[in-house]
């Protein structure tokens, strides 16, 4: 049975400079519209921060509500996903801000790492718990209007003591993003000389994926944004222009990743997931 198709209640907005090293994107909804909408939610590689001050958005993972805003607060950080069953749930006039971090945005800046999180969502400042005093000011805020909020969040994510990360991480995470996911994690090792067994236990605990599963995540979030903006487009040109062999490779490594091949997936794709998926890589 398909799901009745969602309102498109998401629209960009550009970075503020203090958050560029940690954000790649923002999305914000400041919506009078009631909706009651649960969408699919699928794999980009990123990680996501978001300040929901009117409304309710709930995270589920296997059928199980993980975050309930109108228990849990206005703060959310929702992790990877990798083969769970994992929706968000949105109810009444939503005013929401996403933001979409960076790779390793989320420890960078929160602390938190991508283990931690994996098919989950939580309050950022329950998982550390350091970070409650200076997210209290957001914690608390009323009668703001959604640009107002948006500067208070740039300005206190961007006064929050930043944690780093080794050098040949970054730029293991930059090749990688760079190549779109698609590059042999073993060539990658070998020209950066990383430590292999200490890269890989390293990179899944930061980002919550293994190297080659984050490879992975990116090539198909490359391709949907491909299909979507071709509107299903040329398949077999699709599969070579993310790096799939051919385009039977290319539609089972779809399959297996999003449920449904890339026609099949495609007619059911909701304004609001591909906001987030496809359109999270630049095309």
């Amino acid at each position: 049975m398909t799901k009745p198709s969602n309102p498109d209640i998401y629209r960009p907005s550009e970075v503020p400079e203090s958050l560029r090293p940690y954000v790649r994107r923002i999305l914000i909804a400041d919506s009078n519209e009631h909706v009651d909408m649960s969408v699919d939610v699928c794999a980009t590689g990123y990680h996501y921060l978001g300040w929901i001050w009117r409304g309710r958005w709930q995270g589920i993972v296997n059928g199980e509500t993980r975050f309930d805003s109108d228990i849990d607060g206005p703060l959310h950080l929702s992790g990877q996903v990798n083969k769970s069953a994992v929706a968000a749930g949105f109810q009444r006039d939503i005013g929401q801000i996403f933001l979409e971090l960076s790779v390793l945005g989320h420890f960078q800046l929160l602390g938190i790492t991508g283990a931690r999180m994996l098919e989950d969502a939580a309050a950022p400042h329950v998982l550390n718990s350091a970070l409650k005093p200076h997210l209290e000011i957001i914690l608390n805020a009323t009668d703001l209007s959604t640009n107002e909020r948006l500067e208070l969040l740039a300005d206190t994510l961007s006064q929050l003591p930043k944690n780093s990360v080794s050098f040949k991480t970054v730029a293991a995470v930059e090749r990688i993003e760079a190549a779109d996911g698609n590059i042999r994690v073993s060539d990658l090792i070998t020209e950066l000389g990383l430590a292999e067994r200490q890269f890989r236990t390293d990179f899944k605990a930061l980002i919550g994926l293994n190297p080659k599963a984050f490879c992975k995540t990116l090539q198909i979030d490359q391709a949907l944004n491909h299909l979507l903006m071709s509107n299903g487009g040329d398949l077999a040109g699709v599969a070579a222009d993310t790096g799939f062999s051919d385009q039977a490779h290319f539609t089972r490594a779809y399959r297996d990743f999003l449920g449904k091949a890339p026609g099949e997936h495609l007619k059911n794709v909701e304004a609001t997931l591909a906001r987030f998926a496809g359109q999270s890589r630049h095309y």
